[in-house]
């Protein structure tokens, strides 16, 4: 029915078929590697696939084996890890997703812990996502994208009231305004000019004033310690007069001049002696009265003697004196 050349061609593609089907099984299979098995943890794996390698340090140390979600429901996934080097990975270690390449491919790769117990096979490993280039994009760019909109709004919003506004027939206030700063600005560059003027012409009165001040700043440092003693004296009498009693000294001043502003006003009123002396003209009058009564007393004593002493030496009665 089938000739030699047919049949010897269908063994040898069934042997072909059976030997890359093998070759594949044996390379998912673990009958022939003495590698272990290791889990891993995962919220979400976007972007990772199975038979990606699990490296340490960029080297390959085994691959992914399987994604499967968590049997408890929950959502999260386990990823089975093959790993076929026998590079010692301690139980705290950490498995971690990140990118291989821009494009997104995703990759695990182990961080090695400090501990001295060594990973065997069925154990699970903390896991942790490394942030993607995408997510680090976006979380700079973000805030820069809603400013932009806020800025563009805002240009908007000023874009339409402007339009509004040249639109109420005020658009020759608005020219007369530019006109007005442009001449301000003139008369600016117009004093600017004259100052500059003035002050090339006074250059020489202005060098001498510079060289004044810096005759006066080196005669201040050139008497520094003199002037330090100045000082030093002002506050040393500032010193002595917060030490002096100043304020009982003032405090007996005022007391002083309560004193004699009572004892005036006492006299004011008449009270005492002089103040009945002060107020009352009898006494005044009495005085005077006095004082002419003794005048008069010594005149006559003067005059005639003879009426006060009676005194003779000789025996004789006394003689008027003459007045002349």
């Amino acid at each position: 029915m089938f000739s030699r050349e047919l049949k010897t061609g269908l063994v040898v593609l069934l042997a072909g078929l059976i030997l890359y089907f093998g070759i594949s099984y044996l390379k998912n299979s673990t009958l022939l590697d003495k590698g272990i098995t290791i889990y891993s943890v995962y919220e979400r794996v976007d972007g990772l696939i199975g038979s990606q390698p699990v490296n340490i340090n960029g080297l390959s140390v085994g691959r992914i084996e399987s994604i499967n979600f968590h049997p408890d429901q929950s959502g999260r996934v386990v990823v089975s890890m093959r790993i076929d080097s026998d590079y010692p990975i301690p139980v705290n270690s950490l498995a971690l997703i990140k990118s291989s390449d821009l494009l997104g491919a995703k990759e695990i790769s182990l961080q090695i812990g400090s501990g001295k117990v060594l990973i065997e096979d069925g154990d699970t490993l903390r896991s942790a996502i490394e942030e993607s280039l995408g997510d680090a994009i976006n979380k700079e760019v973000l805030p820069v994208k809603i400013k932009a909109e806020q800025l563009i709004s805002s240009l908007d919003t000023v874009v339409q009231a402007l339009t509004g506004f040249l639109k109420g027939g005020v658009e020759k206030d608005f020219r007369s305004s530019f006109s007005n700063v442009n001449q301000s600005l003139i008369n600016l560059n117009e004093i600017t000019t004259e100052l500059s003027t003035y002050m090339n012409e006074n250059r020489e009165a202005l060098g001498r004033a510079t060289q004044n001040f810096e005759r006066l700043s080196k005669t201040l440092a050139d008497n520094k310690d003199e002037l330090d003693r100045v000082f030093m004296n002002f506050a040393n009498i500032s010193d002595s007069l917060g030490k002096a009693n100043v304020g009982q000294t003032m405090m007996a001043l005022e007391r002083t001049a309560n004193n004699l502003d009572l004892v005036t006003g006492r006299i004011a009123a008449g009270e005492g002696s002089l103040g009945k002396l002060s107020t009352q003209d009898s006494l005044y009058t009495q005085i005077e009265n006095t004082m002419t009564s003794l005048d008069r007393l010594l005149v006559d004593l003067r005059y005639h003697p003879e009426r006060y002493v009676r005194l003779s030496v000789f025996g004789r009665k006394p003689s008027r004196i003459d007045e002349q």
